[in-house]
């Protein structure tokens, strides 16, 4: 053959190991330096599925099989290591597909000064999408205690499940045992029950308390519903050990709208932690203007010289004419009775005095039926106002719970927390920590106000489908002012985070998810 020589090389399908074990954060100590062979920098799960057949008559010619793996899984393996997504590049890919560059930068290191995952030459791998990775051991810098792509964090407050007035340090204070003399150990010995009763009295050995718990947030072509699954308690961001497997079905069952705030609250971040899609409802929900200016009127969430005009004005010209006339025909009765005899007069005051109440009985229920006729007429048309978006009521929603004490929003130095969507992610995730706490039954007593919050939600899209609300929806509104604020500021994160998936075609979170929907499987090498 010349001096050509024919090797058979196995070509493996990879994917990430779990994340729990060790290999999973450290480099490959069998990595290969020939071209192709970019994907050994990782410790994967292999899977031989064929050959792939070269032809070489030089060393420096001899290649690695591309390897064939997962783009999801990639592209989560790459954020869980602490890759940065390049904007610019995915898109790029989005666009060309096939003819994206050679070169072209889809993940950057950690601190984004070089390129991590890059378009590269395809091998023998037409129609399929080609890349290659380059790994610094100085990047290592994240463990299994981070939180994973996908996943969220909810952090308890510092007080729950303690008492009042310990410290953290009572809980992580190991108990030691008492010391016991020998001729107590010799009595125990002699008396068993003297020994049970003791051991009875040990202290349990200590467990941390939880801090926080992780949760992954998955969803079901099927089910209109995000689903927070595998929840797992942590001490300061180290897993504990899995929750129940009931505290997922048991969240789940008792209230659809936390896992759906929790995405909304990860997609609302630069950088989003899940890929997966708001539910429908959702979209719907924030599309349109459903909230009647009236009813923010009504509910002193909108001044009257800020909305449109929407309500009929009575002049009180009207009311004061008729005391007057009244107080007329009065000092005209009393004028009359003065030149009248004794005795008529007396007839006549008695007969004036019973006229008068009757007068006023009358002008009394007539008040009544024209008052209730009157904020009839008034919920109609504040029910048939022109509707506003929720944006445009976020800061006066705030503002009540600010006044309140129901959320604080503290300063820092390097920036004052004073834009609408970072108080809005405030609230947010204080709503999402009532939410769990109620539904888990953890503290239901001060947090029933989170429940009440997602009953208004559940009317908000219940009004928003059926195309209105109606009278009962606006008086739920009224009267529980403080569960409606809450559900605004719900309602105002989403609105932002759908406005910002339409700018662009969806940015960066869009670029991914088309990606991710048209390369199932690529070849890393």
């Amino acid at each position: 053959m010349g001096g050509v020589i024919e090797i058979l090389l196995p070509r493996y399908s990879i994917t990430p190991l779990d994340r729990t074990d060790d290999e999973y954060w450290r480099q490959s100590t069998k990595q290969s330096i020939l071209k192709g062979g970019t994907w050994t920098a990782f410790n994967w799960n292999q899977l031989a599925t064929g050959h792939a057949t070269q032809r070489i008559q030089y060393s420096s010619d001899l290649r690695i099989p591309q390897a064939e793996v997962s783009l999801e899984e990639l592209f989560d393996y790459m954020l869980d290591r602490g890759a940065v997504p390049d904007t610019k590049g995915i898109h790029m890919l989005r666009v060309s597909g096939l003819w994206t560059p050679t070169g072209t930068c889809l993940m950057l290191s950690p601190d984004s000064s070089q390129v991590a995952l890059r378009i590269s030459m395809p091998d023998d791998s037409d129609g399929v999408l080609s890349m290659a990775l380059q790994w610094k051991p100085e990047w290592n810098k994240r463990d299994h205690s981070s939180l994973p792509p996908g996943w969220m964090r909810l952090d308890f407050p510092t007080t729950m499940g303690r008492k009042e007035g310990s410290s953290l340090d009572d809980y992580e204070r190991p108990v030691e045992p008492a010391d016991t003399a020998s001729d107590e150990i010799l009595d125990d010995r002699e008396k068993p029950e003297v020994l049970e009763r003791k051991e009875s009295s040990n202290p349990p050995a200590y467990i941390p308390l939880p801090t926080a718990l992780r949760f992954h947030l998955s969803s079901l072509p099927s089910h209109p519903y995000v689903q927070l699954k595998d929840p797992t308690y942590e001490h300061n961001n180290m897993p504990l050990s899995p929750a129940p497997k009931s505290l997922g079905t048991l969240i789940n069952a008792a209230t659809p709208w936390l896992a759906p705030l929790c995405l909304a609250l990860s997609l609302s971040h630069s950088y989003p932690t899940s890929f997966l899609n708001l539910p429908t409802f959702l979209y719907s929900l924030s599309s349109s203007s459903s909230i009647p200016c009236g009813v923010l009127v009504m509910a002193n969430l909108l001044s009257s010289n800020d909305a449109p005009e929407w309500e009929t004005i009575y002049s009180a010209d009207e009311q004061a004419h008729e005391q007057q006339q009244q107080f007329r025909a009065s000092q005209q009765a009393l004028a009359r009775e003065r030149t009248l005899p004794d005795g008529q007069r007396q007839q006549a005051q008695t007969l004036r005095a019973q006229e008068e109440l009757t007068e006023r009985r009358m002008r009394a229920m007539r008040f009544q039926r024209e008052s209730t006729e009157r904020a009839e007429r008034r919920e109609r048309e504040a029910l048939g106002s022109p509707k506003m978006g929720v944006d445009l009521v976020v800061n006066a929603a705030l503002a009540v719970l600010q006044a309140e004490g129901s959320i604080a929003i503290p300063e820092t130095d390097d920036e004052a927390r004073t834009g609408e969507k970072d108080v809005c992610q405030v609230a947010v995730e204080r709503l999402v920590v009532g939410i769990y706490e109620a539904s888990s039954g953890i503290d239901l007593t001060k947090n029933e106000w989170a429940l009440d919050v997602c009953e208004m939600l559940d009317r908000w899209r219940d009004w928003s489908s059926r195309g209105g609300m109606n009278k009962e929806d606006l008086r739920l509104i009224v009267s529980d002012r403080k569960a409606f604020c809450w559900a605004v500021t719900a309602v105002g994160l989403v609105t932002r985070v759908c406005e910002k998936e339409k700018a662009d075609g969806g940015g960066l979170l869009g670029d991914v998810r088309e990606c991710l929907r048209v390369w199932k499987k690529v070849r890393l090498g």
